[in-house]
């Protein structure tokens, strides 16, 4: 079979390598022709036509202005003056001779062959007249006694002259032919190659060229022919949608060669289990489709999704490597989530992502319930970009009070919303969105540049006698630039250093990175400090307490406000005080909402506390009012 990626030759070319082919075949029929002249005109001195032989040699010899012709590349010309040549010489020897009887008019028929295949129409046509005038005028001249043909007795001389003009025709012919069933046998296979190369590019154009799976168009047409087969036997038709739930950090760490070879092995994995590869589909990237077809319950389905979980998440080699990949399923049933494809992927995905939300390598079922909390969370994530962008954010301040001496020993800034259609959102429903959608970049310096700018404002009225702190997401220090964005926002502010507290998450210190470390070190340096937010709710680790030197140990709400019941809360709390004491750190309790609990906060040793005991997170503008009332009740 012929390769269908082999360049095709351009139309221009061929039709360039055929007209040197029939210049080429000229220049050969010229030579033969010339030779037979020559030796025909020998030929016809021995019966004493010498008057046909000088014609003959003549004709020869004109010949020759062809060749001019071919070499000033007119070759239309040059079969013209090689035809006429011919014709003209012709019609002198057949009337001189034996009129039509005459063999020189065989030659008629030689020029005629000669100017349909080198030559064109219009010199067919101009011959063809010529010749039937010249038929026509020697028959006239015969009939009227004008001019009379003597017809020439056969002999050896005349015999040999026909053959010579049969043979001259016959191999001009035979070379003409060749060529042209060359260039018909070229033809048969240059469409054989057209055919191919179309049929590789239709393949093209449906499968994905990584796997070989269907793509996306051919999908389509799969579920038009399945769903209505599915329709006509009253059955369902179910949509997998399968999604690899850790194909990037392979790449990442082994290079795409290697997330390719586990694509490729996944695909002949599905194609195995399918055993039809219109039933599975590559939709994109790291995701596929399985159909299932004739299905009568969804108990099929939750079947074969297992089946496919265990299937993809078996071990895959890779030089040697042993990788280990696991998917996340999504599931829709036609026609009851939809009898369109369109319709039943994006409800297969949603289900897919609650999936992954789940714990990923697992399936789910798609149901209106999750919709609308994937279309709740897409509308929050888009009214967040719009409230960045026209201010509806705002800074909430709740003061932290020195449980040893009773004054205002800081202020923390809380991020807050006030939807101009929803009205307040809390922090708990879009932070953890700000976080999965990277808006959390965004709004994370938003709040540092807004919190240094007011903290400066209340340093200048001489407020401000401790730090402000912030909150800050792991998210935001893994984008590499924490460091450049606080100490920028110092520097525009023009806000003290030592006035700015960073709230750090448990999580984040855990990873040790050396990027972590070289961050911190450096913010430190400068004089802001550090603490540790809800402590206790994560991976509790003495050692980065000492590695990275935070100040302050933040004990989670969730422990304090049970602290009076019997659940081991206090226990908890008392033993997180009394290892941040030893270690030389300060404690912060928040959520303290009665005196009960501040006094046993007190009681216990915990530095500092905040809660609405004392006061509500509240606007920059009533914070003044608050720290002067605050002073004045403690003086």
């Amino acid at each position: 079979m012929n390769n269908p990626n082999r360049s095709l030759s351009p139309p221009h070319s061929s039709q360039q390598e055929f007209t040197r082919q029939k210049i080429k075949r000229l220049i050969q029929i010229l030579r033969i022709t010339q030779i037979a002249l020559l030796l025909v005109s020998i030929m016809t001195i021995s019966t004493g036509r010498y008057s046909d032989s000088i014609i003959m040699m003549a004709t020869g010899i004109f010949l020759f202005s062809v060749d001019w012709a071919i070499y000033k590349k007119h070759p239309v010309t040059a079969t013209a003056i090689f035809l006429c040549s011919l014709t003209m010489m012709l019609s002198y020897l057949a009337w001189t001779g034996s009129g039509i009887r005459d063999g020189a008019l065989l030659g008629y028929c030689g020029v005629l062959i000669f100017a349909a295949m080198l030559g064109n129409k219009r010199l067919l046509v101009v011959l063809l007249c010529i010749m039937v005038v010249m038929l026509m005028s020697i028959a006239y001249v015969n009939e009227y006694g004008i001019h009379r043909n003597v017809i020439a007795p056969i002999n050896l001389i005349t015999g040999s002259i026909t053959a010579i003009i049969l043979i001259v025709i016959g191999f001009a012919v035979w070379m003409i032919a060749h060529d042209y069933r060359s260039a018909l046998d070229e033809l048969a296979r240059e469409n054989e190659r057209v055919k191919n190369a179309k049929t590789h590019i239709e393949h093209m154009a449906m499968h994905d060229p990584l796997t070989g799976l269907c793509n996306r168009m051919m999908a389509q047409r799969n579920f038009d022919k399945l769903f209505r087969n599915a329709r006509a036997r009253h059955d369902l038709l179910g949509l997998i949608f399968i999604d690899l739930d850790n194909l990037k950090p392979i790449n990442d760490s082994l290079g795409h060669q290697a997330g390719d070879q586990i694509l490729k092995e996944v695909a002949l994995r599905l194609l195995s289990y399918t055993k039809d590869a219109d039933r599975v589909c590559r939709y994109g990237g790291d995701e596929f489709i399985v159909f299932m077809p004739h299905i009568q319950t969804a108990e099929q389905v939750s079947q074969a999704s297992l089946e496919i979980l265990q299937l993809v998440s078996e071990n895959y080699l890779y030089r040697n490597i042993e990788i280990f990949c696991t998917c996340s399923i999504g599931i829709a049933l036609a026609p009851q989530d939809g009898d369109d494809l369109d319709t039943l992927i994006k409800k297969a995905d949603i289900a897919m992502y609650h999936s992954k939300d789940s714990g990923r390598n697992s399936f789910r079922f798609f149901n209106p319930a999750i919709s609308r909390n994937m279309l709740e969370h897409i509308s929050l994530i888009s009214g967040m970009r719009k409230a960045l962008q026209e201010n509806q954010f705002s800074l909430h301040y709740q003061p932290k009070i020195n449980l040893q001496t009773n004054e205002i020993c800081g202020l923390e800034a809380l991020l807050r919303w006030h939807h101009p259609e929803q009205g307040y959102i809390s922090p708990a429903t879009f932070i953890p969105l700000a976080e999965s959608s990277g808006l959390i970049i965004q709004l994370g310096e938003w709040v540092i540049i807004e919190a240094c700018e007011q903290a400066k404002r209340w340093y200048d009225q001489g407020l401000l006698e401790f730090a402000v702190a912030v909150n800050i997401s792991s998210i935001q220090f893994k984008r590499g630039n924490i460091d450049t964005i606080v100490l920028g926002s110092l520097a525009a502010s023009g806000l003290p250093p030592q006035y700015l507290e960073l709230e750090l998450t448990e999580s984040l210190l855990i990873e040790d990175s050396e990027r972590l470390s070289t961050t911190l070190s450096a913010l430190r340096a400068e004089g802001v400090h550090l603490s540790i937010d809800d402590f206790g709710t994560g991976y509790s680790n003495l050692g980065y307490l000492k590695k990275f030197e935070v100040e302050a140990l933040k004990i989670d709400q969730s422990f304090v406000r049970k602290m009076d019941d019997q659940t081991g809360d206090a226990a908890i709390v008392r033993a997180i005080i009394q290892m941040s004491a030893s270690l030389g750190l300060k404690t912060i309790a928040e959520g303290v909402e009665d005196a009960s609990t501040a006094a046993l906060l007190r009681s216990l040793g915990c530095t500092q506390a905040q809660g609405y005991y004392w006061a509500r997170p509240m606007p920059a503008d009533e914070v003044p009012g608050f720290i002067e009332f605050w002073r004045k009740d403690q003086e």
